[in-house]
């Protein structure tokens, strides 16, 4: 009897911590709940108004970039690579003579490649091999880009693979901060215009959202080149559309 009344009495703990679990767990869901539907109540609505500010400017590009390449061919590699380097060393040469600072130029790729002939029904044979290099020209003289690329193809470059213009990081980063604040303001008369009338005003800002986009437009330039060929660096239009979202309220 003693041992039979032990069990039961240990059977009888365990249901109570077993009860005592499930009441926490219940308790716990119910927190739960209630916390989600408290957050819900308090939840109020707004009154808003998105409205898009927009700005531009017109500008001109004050980085040129040229892509210059030279190329050889010779019997082997060994020999290709020698007369192209004496080509290369040769346009770098000019262009720092000229005027150009050594940062300014730098390696975009180098290739060296078999050439081949085909015959029918025999294996391709190779004939020579091309060896290519590429340098990059980046600078802020943009009335000389005639003048370099000019320089260079008597130097040895054998043609231009590309002239592109381009706006500095200051002068992008002046513009943008610029053009941020026009398109706020312009977002912001156009608000208050709109609500006015119907006796309501911004309270607060909500959300702002911002995009940007440059657009080249190809112009002829104002300075001409010193010599070479002539090269028009145009003008870029460079826009920055804000959208803002206000809290309105009555005046």
């Amino acid at each position: 009897m003693e041992k039979q009344g032990f069990a039961l009495l240990a059977v009888s703990g365990a249901l109570v911590v077993l009860a005592a679990a499930l009441a926490a767990v219940v308790l716990a869901d119910s927190s739960r709940a209630t916390v989600f539907q408290t957050t819900t109540e308090n939840t109020v609505s707004e009154d808003v108004i998105s409205v898009t500010g927009q700005a531009q400017t017109t500008v001109t590009p004050d980085v040129l970039t040229i892509l210059l390449t030279a190329e050889e061919r010779a019997a082997t590699p060994s020999e290709a690579l020698a007369r192209l380097t004496e080509s290369v060393n040769n346009v770098v040469k000019t262009l720092v003579d000229f005027g150009l600072k050594p940062d300014d130029i730098k390696t975009v790729s180098l290739n060296i490649y078999p050439e081949y002939v085909y015959k029918e029904g025999q294996p391709p044979e190779i004939v020579r091999y091309v060896a290519t290099y590429t340098l990059e020209v980046k600078t802020r003289r943009l009335a000389d880009a005639g003048s370099i690329i000019e320089k260079a193809v008597n130097a040895g470059a054998d043609y231009v693979s590309g002239v592109y213009f381009s706006l500095s990081r200051e002068k992008s980063e002046e513009i943008y901060r610029q053009l941020l604040s026009a398109a706020a303001t312009d977002a912001s008369v156009k608000a208050e215009a709109v609500l006015s009338p119907l006796g309501l005003k911004t309270v607060r800002v909500k959300s702002v959202s911002i995009s940007e986009s440059t657009q080249p437009v190809f112009r002829a330039a104002a300075d001409a080149s010193t010599g070479g060929p002539s090269i028009m660096p145009g003008t870029t239009t460079v826009s920055v559309t804000v959208n803002i979202v206000y809290v309105i309220g009555p005046r």
